[in-house]
């Protein structure tokens, strides 16, 4: 079975007033929105729910009304997703490489509207044991187990 697509989705007049609703768009900037493919964008704005920045990239994830939508500095947004783990395929190798190769010669910063646990479980392999991401202002450095906060100087 395959999922709609954001235009597809834009079909349906409820979903459609909804983002006009919830963006603040009017319904000109939104057909040219669609005309010119960046709703993603205006979505990006107001729904970003998650966003990892390195020194040599990024990626995020944005949740709408039971719908995801992800990508990256090298990937373009896509979506719609109909769940989490299915938007967070396509940047996986993003969050994921920590234990196939060293980071310890970047910055690592998570902004995440998720709960501690949920985030921590997604960036789980983010970066090499013993190295240090910041999430949501807190500086922490992955150990064996998981990952610890550090105190503050």
């Amino acid at each position: 079975m395959t999922h709609k697509t954001l235009k597809e989705l834009m079909g349906d007049a409820e979903l459609r007033a909804h983002l006009i609703k919830d963006t603040g768009i009017s319904e000109d900037d939104l057909q040219d929105a669609l005309i010119k493919e960046y709703v993603l964008e205006i979505l990006k704005e107001k729904f970003e729910v998650f966003k990892y920045a390195t020194d040599y990239g990024h990626c995020e994830v944005i949740e709408w009304r039971g719908y995801y939508f992800s990508g990256s500095e090298w990937d373009v947004l896509s979506g719609p997703y109909l769940n989490l783990d299915a938007a967070l395929d396509p940047i996986r190798y993003l969050l994921e490489c920590g234990d196939e190769s060293d980071t310890d010669s970047a910055t690592h910063i998570v902004d995440s509207k998720w709960p501690d646990k949920q985030t921590f479980e997604i960036i789980r392999r983010l970066v090499s044991i013993d190295d240090f991401v910041e999430v949501n202002g807190a500086k922490y450095r992955r150990t064996k187990s998981g990952y610890v906060e550090v105190p503050r100087n």
